[in-house]
């Protein structure tokens, strides 16, 4: 446990500092990496530790230990790579458990034609939506996501992804798979058919909207799943205003020759507050439903967001749920390097 602190400990020391040396060809930013000109290479990372308490159950945990290799060394070719070793080491109500397995969070290639019409393939972000795009903890508001973002699409893919920049502000993601995934148990669904994609419009530089819709079939348990979606966000000095909408049509073939249809839906609305520099307040109340399990939640959160730097932040939050012994504290602290 000593050795880990002491190495977070060092991590985010050496990110605060960075240096340039054109003799030898590298330069290294906080945040953004280190750079290799020679190769055309930049490699980074970022860590995440989290804490997690409720009524009966209390666990810290590294939460990712994550690098980046990424570059374009060549025009309009664009490679990443992503390598995580998640939920590595935690204390589950005392117990402690070590992970050292080492999954491909992204793996892909961009192919860039034009700002139109770029082709990506291989493990990405699935992309839908306001959360799921945003995967890297420190760039995140608050340590959970709300379930708009974990109960309707896988949040990887393995395929191929075609997307661009059209004129008038819009701009769209069209999104396929029919194969094995790579890391695919590292997913919050185990899908090998997939297909959907969003349309986003900037209406100006405070407005921005999406719509996205799609299909794909849980292995297992199995399920096939029809999703649809609306988000939107506002920004003005010091307030930012998000709200999301996802319904699911659920189909259940648990039984040979008989199918279940069902639904799910979810939505968020959530506020964000600069207090002074660096500080901010946020407000966000979720709902979800599942007919076919039964279930109905209601979650009101309330956090607080520290980010002395882009690359650093310290979040804590508190869930109000509507049973008392279900309600949550969590708390994260990541930077990037």
């Amino acid at each position: 446990m000593i050795r880990v602190i002491l190495l977070l400990l060092l991590f985010s020391f050496l990110s605060l500092f960075s240096f340039s040396s054109d003799l030898k060809g590298f330069s290294y930013k906080p945040g953004r990496g280190l750079k290799i000109k020679f190769l055309k290479t930049t490699v980074g990372g970022y860590i995440t530790s989290v804490y997690e308490k409720s009524q009966e159950y209390e666990e810290f945990s590294i939460d990712d230990i994550a690098f980046l290799i990424y570059g374009k060394p060549v025009n309009r070719l664009r490679y990443f790579l992503e390598l995580e070793l998640d939920d590595s080491y935690s204390v589950v109500n005392g117990n402690e458990r070590v992970k050292k397995k080492i999954d491909f969070e992204r793996a892909y290639i961009d192919i860039e034609t034009s700002d139109a019409l770029k082709l990506r393939v291989g493990r990405f972000i699935t992309p839908v939506g306001l959360w799921n795009p945003i995967h890297i903890n420190v760039l995140k508001w608050t340590t959970s996501d709300p379930l708009t973002a974990t109960k309707f699409f896988p949040k990887f893919t393995t395929g191929i992804q075609l997307f661009g920049e059209l004129p008038e502000g819009f701009s769209y993601s069209l999104f396929l798979q029919k194969n094995k995934g790579i890391s695919e148990s590292y997913n919050n669904f185990l899908a090998r058919k997939l297909i959907g994609g969003e349309v986003r419009k900037e209406f100006s530089d405070n407005i921005k909207a999406g719509l996205n819709g799609g299909w794909f079939e849980i292995r297992v348990p199995k399920e096939e799943l029809t999703f649809l979606g609306l988000n939107a966000i506002y920004k003005i000095p010091r307030i930012e205003l998000s709200a999301e909408f996802m319904y699911g049509v659920e189909k259940e073939k648990y039984i040979p020759g008989n199918s279940i249809w069902s639904y799910r839906l979810s939505y968020y609305l959530q506020g964000v507050y600069r207090i002074v520099k660096g500080n901010y307040a946020v407000f966000r109340y979720g709902f979800f439903k599942d007919k076919s399990d039964r279930k109905n939640y209601r979650i009101l959160t309330l956090g607080w967001n520290y980010r002395p730097v882009y690359y650093i932040a310290l979040k804590a939050e508190y869930q109000f749920r509507e049973k008392k012994e279900l309600n949550k504290f969590l708390a994260s602290f990541s930077w990037m390097f």
